[in-house]
C-alpha cells in the first residue's frame, strides 16, 4: 500500500463524512433516523461495489476510496452504540431492540439487497 491508497481513503472518508453530516442536518430532531438511514445506505452501497469492483483491475484503489473511505466515512458504528446506549439507560427497551435490529439485521439486508441488485 502505497501513499496512493492512503490518499484515497482519505478522499473517500471526507466525503462520505460530509454525507454522512448532511444527512444528520436534514433529521436534526430525529438522529436515531439519521443513524439507521446512514448505516442502511452505507450497506446497500458496500454491497453494490463490492459487486461492481470485483472485475476492476485495480480493485484495493477501488475498494480505498469506496468501501474504506467513502462508505467508512458515512456509516457510523459508534453512534450506534451510543444511541443504543442512552435508550438502555432511559430504559425504553421496546425502542431499544428495535434499533438494534433495524441496524443490526438491517446492514446485513440491505448488504446483500445491494449485492442482488448490482448483479442486473
Amino acid at each position: 500500500m502505497g501513499i496512493k491508497f492512503f490518499l484515497l481513503v482519505g478522499v473517500g472518508g471526507a466525503l462520505g463524512s460530509i454525507l454522512r453530516a448532511l444527512i444528520t442536518q436534514l433529521f436534526s430532531n430525529h438522529s436515531l433516523y439519521a443513524t439507521v438511514l446512514a448505516n442502511l445506505g452505507g450497506a446497500f452501497l458496500i454491497g453494490c461495489l463490492v459487486k461492481w469492483g470485483a472485475n476492476i483491475d485495480d480493485g484495493e484503489l477501488f475498494r480505498a476510496f469506496w468501501i474504506v473511505g467513502v462508505c467508512g466515512g458515512f456509516t457510523t458504528f459508534s453512534t450506534f452504540g451510543l444511541d443504543l446506549y442512552g435508550l438502555l439507560q432511559k430504559d425504553f427497551w421496546m425502542p431499544a431492540t428495535s434499533y438494534l435490529l433495524a441496524n443490526l439485521l438491517g446492514t446485513l439486508v440491505f448488504i446483500w439487497l445491494g449485492f442482488r441488485s448490482a448483479s442486473f
